[in-house]
């Protein structure tokens, strides 16, 4: 058993074979180097400037308060001709009356209904047997409508309505639609 354990002693012990990593740093980006060295010399060329012109930077300093001076002036003056020129005559406006004196006249043409007399039909299943039918009309009877069954030629048809407009069919069938009813026509 001590000679296992001294073999399992050895073999957990391995070399490192990894090179360590070197602590160098990377070097600085030419650009970055370049960048500098040009604000650099823009600054030393504004000291230059300042210790032996100085004489220069007031002429500049000065001719931009000049603009400045005459830009308000200019500003101002066509401010107070704008003031002027608005200027009209005292005349008081009363709103208030002259829109309660208005009177305006109004046409309301009213659309002529040529469908005031035809009524609509919306079939929702046909059926040769009659519990078949008697089923629908019950399931729609749960979603809130009235159906009748219509026999005729062996068939029976589940129905709704009559509706007076095309409108109100329309809107009971994407009722239906919502409810998975998706075979209703309106006739």
């Amino acid at each position: 058993m001590t000679k296992d354990y001294a073999k399992r002693k050895r073999a957990k012990k391995k070399t490192n074979t990894r090179t360590p990593r070197s602590n160098t740093k990377k070097p600085i980006s030419p650009i970055i180097v370049f960048l500098s060295g040009i604000l650099l010399t823009l600054f030393a060329v504004f000291l230059w400037a300042i210790v032996k012109k100085p004489d220069v930077i007031e002429e500049i300093v000065s001719q931009k308060e000049t603009k400045a001076a005459t830009e308000k002036s200019q500003n101002k003056a066509s401010e107070q001709t704008q003031k002027e020129s608005t200027k009209e005559p005292d005349t008081e406006f009363t709103y208030h009356e002259a829109l309660t004196n208005k009177e305006v006249d109004v046409v309301i043409n009213k659309p002529k209904n040529t469908d005031s007399d035809k009524t609509y039909i919306m079939q929702c299943g046909a059926f040769k047997k009659i519990d078949d039918a008697e089923k629908m009309k019950a399931e729609l009877a749960f979603i809130g409508f009235q159906a009748n069954i219509l026999t005729k030629g062996g068939w029976h048809r589940v129905r709704l309505g009559p509706y007076k407009s095309k409108r109100t069919a329309e809107s009971d069938r994407h009722k239906l639609q919502d409810n998975k009813y998706l075979n209703c026509q309106i006739w």
